[in-house]
């Protein structure tokens, strides 16, 4: 009787700690289904066309700048960008393109309404020939 008693014990003290973790692991996940991040929805590329003797220095400020935008909006959830190649000898339509994205139309409204977005509007559109914004959704 001692010996099944001491085994029993250790039985308890073995599977309560796991079936306790196991009730754990198991909530978080449903709770991460259930209330896990919502999916990225909204795209959003923007591409200029510098005047023509603008500096290359201020073309890579404008960019820096751009960047800075993603780590100052939360709106936005993922962000590229990189200069417009052309086809063949033909020269592209726009220099530089930025590459967004948003879970929500609302999100992108609010960084279009951004102060920083403003500011870096008021900084560079002294330097920009033309400006091309296309909205999408992601599919």
């Amino acid at each position: 009787n001692i010996i099944r008693n001491t085994m029993n014990m250790s039985l308890i003290i073995y599977l309560v700690p796991a079936a306790l973790f196991g009730t754990f692991l198991g909530t978080m996940f449903i709770w991460s289904v259930a209330f896990g991040p919502a999916k990225v929805k909204k795209q959003m590329v923007v591409c200029y066309k510098f005047n023509e003797n603008t500096p290359k220095e201020q073309v890579e400020k404008h960019i820096g700048d751009f960047l800075e935008l993603k780590k100052s909006n939360k709106q936005i959830v993922n962000y590229t960008a990189g200069y417009t190649v052309g086809h063949g000898d033909k020269k592209p339509d726009f220099d530089v393109m930025h590459y967004l994205t948003f879970k929500t139309e609302e999100d992108i409204a609010k960084f279009k309404q951004s102060a920083s977005y403003q500011k870096f509007v008021n900084t560079h559109k002294n330097e920009w020939e033309a400006e091309f914004v296309i909205n999408a959704d992601i599919k």
